[in-house]
């Protein structure tokens, strides 16, 4: 078997069970109903992250579910913390995120809701309440998923994921797919590989000294979220990904 071969295997291994695809629609049409009996409001919902993206693997999968209330119904910050009232009288451990309420399912499976208030100005953008910093934060869901759309390495993102997950590596998906298009952008798309590959050198290379920002919001600052140390972890387990002997190396769970 050749690289190619046994990355595509890889991931044909890693694609989540129809079984584990309705246990999370089920699940998310509950705290819909949830959230609308207890607040009203009508929010749009809208699905984010992982099954949106089409980047999840059974492994460790999420589900984003992005609420856009009018801007007209309420403070975003108001709202947040009605969210989480909401989710209580239904479940009783949710955990407080940045910008989101998280739920967990089990042990490979969480739902994040992210309630947010659309932009008067600009029905494309919304504001969400960032409560580590008591601020909002303005950014675009479409916006998103578009960068997917436009660069389309799903599958070498799921393949680091992989990597990430069972390595442990102290890097979020999001920037993982920043980093993935940027290092990409003129690289094939037929060798698994060298898509791989160029990836973890670029990760290596930059991790530590580059800052990278959200495309809805250069304000946002999505490495701001690391610490010096965490960003060193990240640079030293991409070396030693690029120093493997063979590609199953860096999939092995660490232990």
């Amino acid at each position: 078997m050749n690289d190619e071969e046994f990355l595509n295997k890889v991931l044909r291994n890693s694609h989540p069970a129809q079984s584990q695809i309705d246990s999370m629609l089920k699940l998310r049409d509950r705290i819909r109903r949830c959230i609308n009996d207890s607040i009203g409001g009508h929010p749009s919902m809208f699905m984010a992250g992982s099954f949106k993206k089409n980047t999840w693997i059974k492994e460790y999968h999420d589900l984003d579910m992005f609420l856009i209330w009018e801007p007209n119904f309420g403070d975003i910050k108001k709202i947040f913390y009605q969210v989480e009232d909401a989710l209580h009288l239904e479940w009783n451990k949710i955990i407080k995120k940045k910008v989101a309420w998280c739920l967990p399912y089990n042990k490979t499976f969480h739902v994040d809701i992210v309630p947010s208030v659309q932009d008067s100005h600009d029905p494309d953008y919304s504001y969400l309440y960032n409560s580590e910093t008591e601020q909002y934060l303005r950014t675009s869901l479409n916006r998103h998923i578009n960068e997917i759309e436009k660069y389309n390495r799903r599958d070498v993102i799921r393949l680091l994921k992989l990597w990430k997950f069972r390595k442990n590596v102290p890097i979020s998906t999001f920037l993982l797919e920043i980093m993935v298009h940027l290092a990409c952008w003129n690289i094939t798309r037929t060798s698994l590989s060298i898509q791989l590959e160029t990836c973890l050198e670029y990760i290596a290379r930059n991790i530590c000294d580059r800052e990278y920002y959200d495309p809805a919001n250069k304000q946002n600052i999505v490495t701001d979220n690391l610490t010096s140390r965490e960003k060193k972890e990240i640079e030293q387990k991409a070396y030693q990904a690029l120093n493997r002997t063979y590609w199953g190396e860096i999939f092995k769970k660490q232990r």
